[in-house]
């Protein structure tokens, strides 16, 4: 028999990867008898944990490819894991792990597990089903999730306080004197975009600022159906109806609305002002700049690198999710009424 996984003590006991790996953790949430098996199974079996790493590898999660082949977001993360990495001796790599196939998604991750002296920091943006979690249950390596969570599940996760952060970015337009609000989010909702969209009507219900649900729409990710997208909604409003501000999910959709309201006689900011999330590099090449929610990716990245070190040499490490907070790059995109 070849290394032993928690997979294989799981199919030796009968208990799922996840009672594995937590009696293995020390969780103190599975019954003794119960413990007693799995114990005396990992002691048959030869079972031994990666107790000491010699390299990261940042997986990039690909679901369906509408987020992490448009985003150039995985690249600043990876330049974080980078820069943490070497300063602890470690080697990092970066692999695309595809998850779009259910029938080859399994031995995807089961490859990736080969890697025996390897902890994984994994992408999680287009992660948005806990089906898709739960293939990480029992995962034999060192893991911590970037950019998504389970609702359900303890993984040791690195995210963003994407309410807070829109909070910040709509009540900025609130407090330029905007009251007439629009949002215009991406079709396909990855979980930080719902979490975005409270903290942009948490704003207008703190300020008394009544909302026309006509100024709410959701576009395709790609940028050349979202403008036309854009464009079929500003032709449907009387322009006196239309915002004055509004808040995008991202900076792809903004800088589309942007080339709309262009398009369409509009001009930013003396007649929409515009706000962005994410800070790309696009927001100082499009016309006016876009102000944006600065997202620290290789914040992002470094804090994963040191929760994987974590997880093999504090026996009392804890699995959490942390948010990072944002801050407002405020450029040329918001005008004052």
């Amino acid at each position: 028999m070849g290394r032993v996984s928690i997979r294989d003590i799981a199919a030796e006991t009968g208990y799922s990867p996840a009672t594995v790996s937590n009696v293995l953790n020390e969780k103190g949430n599975v019954g003794a008898k119960a413990t007693g098996i799995v114990l005396e199974a990992v002691k048959r079996l030869g079972y031994r944990r990666v107790s000491q790493l010699d390299r990261v590898i940042f997986a990039v999660g690909r679901v369906n490819g509408r987020i992490v082949d448009e985003s150039p977001f995985h690249a600043g993360v990876y330049a974080g894991i980078e820069r943490a990495a070497k300063r602890l001796g470690l080697a990092p790599s970066m692999v695309t792990l595809d998850l779009s196939n259910p029938r080859s998604r399994k031995k995807n991750i089961e490859e990736l597990e080969r890697a025996s002296t390897a902890g994984v920091v994994l992408l999680a943006s287009e992660m948005v089903d806990d089906e898709e979690y739960a293939l990480f249950e029992g995962f034999e390596l060192p893991l911590v999730i970037v950019d998504g969570w389970s609702d359900k599940m303890p993984f040791d996760c690195v995210t963003i306080a994407n309410e807070a952060a829109a909070y910040r970015a709509t009540a900025l337009l609130a407090e330029n004197g905007h009251e007439r609000l629009g949002y215009i989010g991406s079709n396909f909702r990855i979980k930080n975009f719902p979490q975005r969209a409270r903290g942009f009507m948490h704003v207008l219900a703190d300020m008394w600022i009544s909302f026309d649900e006509k100024n709410r729409i959701f576009v395709d990710p790609s940028p050349e159906l979202a403008v036309g997208q854009i464009l079929d909604w500003l032709n449907s409003r009387p322009r006196e109806e239309l915002p004055t501000g509004i808040f995008c999910d991202n900076d792809p959709i903004a800088a589309s609305l942007i080339q709309a309201l262009n398009q369409s006689g509009l001009r930013v900011p003396d007649d929409v002002s515009v706000m962005g999330f994410g800070d790309e590099r696009l927001c100082q090449l499009v016309q006016p700049p876009l102000s944006s929610v600065h997202v620290p990716r290789h914040e992002m990245g470094e804090m994963a690198v040191r929760r994987l070190m974590e997880q093999t040499t504090d026996p009392h490490h804890a699995s959490c999710v942390t948010m990072l907070h944002t801050n407002i790059v405020s450029r040329a995109s918001i005008k004052r009424l």
